[in-house]
C-alpha cells in the first residue's frame, strides 16, 4: 500500500509539473513579456523544483525500501526505475525551460540551488529525529528486556548462577553479572508482552527475589505454568528471574 501511495503521489506531481510548464509556455507566446509576470514565472519554476526535489526524495525512499526488502519485487523495482527515469527527464527538460527563459531575458532566480539547500536541511532535520527515534527505541527496549533461566539446582549450579546455599549470583546491590555468568543459559524476554512461562514441573521455585502478589504458579498438585500478573510490580525488583524445578 505505501508503494503505490507513493507512486501516486509522483504521478501527481509529474502532472502539476506539466501543467505549470503548459501555463510558463502560454504566458512566454507573445513574446514580450510583463514584469508581473515574469515574477509570476518565477514563482511557478520554484514550485516546479519544489515538486521536482519531492519526487527524487520519495523515488530515493522508494528505492532504499526495495534493496532492504528481503522479498525481490521484479515489478515494483520496474516501476521505481520507471519513475526516477521520468522524474530525470523532466528535471532535464526544466533546464532546458529554464535556458530558454533567461534567453528572453527573464532572469529566473536560483531556485534550483536554492531549494536543493532547503532540501538539505530538512534531509539533515529528518536525519536528526530518526537518530533520536531510534535512540528513544533502544532505551524503551533495553527498559523493557528482561531475562529468565529455568533448571534443577544442579542445572543451575553447573552454569555458575546460583551457589551452593542456593542464593542467586551475580545480582546483588550492584546488579551486574560475574564474568563467567553463562549468559547464554538465559532467556531473552520483553516484559511489555511476556504473560505467562510455561513450567511442566513437579515444584518449582523463584531464586530472585519477586513480589509474591505479581505471580501465581498454577496445575494441580504441580508446577504447570508461571503467570505474571503485575509486570512492572515483578520486574520492578530485576530484570533477571531463575526458577529452580524439580
Amino acid at each position: 500500500y505505501e508503494y503505490i501511495t507513493s507512486f501516486n503521489e509522483i504521478q501527481r506531481n509529474l502532472d502539476s509539473i506539466k501543467a505549470l510548464e503548459n501555463i510558463i509556455n502560454v504566458r512566454t507566446a507573445g513574446g514580450e513579456v510583463k514584469s508581473s509576470t515574469k515574477e509570476q514565472i518565477n514563482e511557478d519554476i520554484k514550485t516546479i523544483y519544489e515538486l521536482l526535489a519531492k519526487n527524487k526524495k520519495l523515488v530515493a525512499s522508494l528505492q532504499k525500501k526495495l534493496s532492504s526488502s528481503d522479498v525481490r519485487m521484479a515489478e515494483l523495482e520496474k516501476m521505481v526505475t520507471y519513475l526516477n527515469t521520468q522524474v530525470e527527464e523532466k528535471d532535464a527538460q526544466i533546464n532546458t525551460l529554464r535556458g530558454e527563459l533567461e534567453k528572453m531575458n527573464i532572469q529566473v532566480a536560483n531556485l534550483s540551488s536554492q531549494v536543493a539547500e532547503l532540501e538539505e536541511v530538512t534531509q539533515q532535520k529528518e536525519e536528526e529525529i530518526q537518530k533520536h527515534k531510534e535512540e528513544i527505541e533502544i532505551k524503551t527496549s533495553l527498559l523493557n528486556t528482561a531475562y529468565y533461566a529455568i533448571g534443577t539446582k544442579k542445572e543451575l549450579a553447573d552454569n555458575n548462577i546460583i551457589n551452593k546455599e542456593g542464593g542467586f549470583l551475580g545480582i546483588g546491590s550492584t546488579k551486574t553479572l560475574k564474568e563467567d555468568f553463562n549468559k547464554d543459559y538465559f532467556t531473552k524476554v520483553d516484559i511489555t508482552r511476556l504473560e505467562y512461562i510455561p513450567l511442566g514441573t513437579k515444584k518449582a521455585k523463584l531464586i530472585t527475589k519477586h513480589p509474591a502478589t505479581a505471580y501465581r504458579i498454577s496445575g494441580e498438585k504441580r508446577a504447570d505454568t508461571l503467570f505474571i500478573t503485575n509486570p512492572s510490580e515483578f520486574w520492578a525488583a530485576g530484570k533477571y528471574l531463575v526458577i529452580e524445578v524439580e
